[in-house]
């Protein structure tokens, strides 16, 4: 047999032996990473078997209250929290599956936006920054007001803030424009 035939067999069979040990690597040292997700385990065609983890679903914000919006939406108020000396209120605007359209926009005008403390009967409106913009979120083009996409594939947020009440405070009614009001809000803190 010619020599180089016999240096060209040797090195075919040394890598199919690298080949071979690579696969047994893969196949002992892989572990899926831990999920809270159920994996599902496949076959590849060289007999590897792998686990691939299933995307977490993320969970639903569960609504302190829900109120039905303007243009056939729903609107869930998710977020009443005071931190320091201010008040988040997060709300989301949603379409129901039946919906004719598959989107709608959600505008309110700022300036309207209150809350008033069930405890003092004192009403609070929305703060502005040392710029003179409403901290509110999303602001349209006009900064006067709140604009949020209400989609079939998932809801349009807004969110707004507030002077705290005081700690005495436990519950609070949110007034909104064009949506109605939340009435009897717990506060966290």
């Amino acid at each position: 047999m010619p020599k180089h035939l016999l240096i060209a067999s040797a090195f075919a069979l040394s890598l199919a032996a690298c080949s071979q040990e690579k696969t047994a690597e893969t196949t002992t040292t892989a572990a899926p990473p831990p999920t809270e997700a159920p994996a599902a385990t496949t076959t590849a065609p060289a007999g590897v078997e792998r686990a691939e983890a299933a995307a977490p679903v993320p969970p639903a914000t569960p609504a302190l209250a829900t109120q039905p919006g303007p243009k056939g939406t729903q609107i869930a108020l998710t977020k009443a929290r005071v931190i320091g000396d201010i008040l988040t209120v997060e709300l989301q605007a949603a379409l129901p599956p039946n919906a004719d359209s598959n989107s709608e926009t959600v505008r309110a005008d700022i300036d309207q936006i209150s809350y008033i403390d069930d405890a003092t009967s004192r009403k609070y409106n929305v703060l502005k920054d040392q710029s003179g913009l409403y901290m509110a979120l999303p602001l349209d083009y006009s900064k006067k007001s709140v604009a949020a996409d209400a989609r079939k594939s998932g809801p349009g947020i807004m969110s707004f803030r507030f002077p705290a009440p005081p700690a005495t405070s436990t519950t609070i009614s949110l007034s909104l424009p064009g949506m109605g009001s939340f009435d009897g809000i717990a506060i966290q803190r």
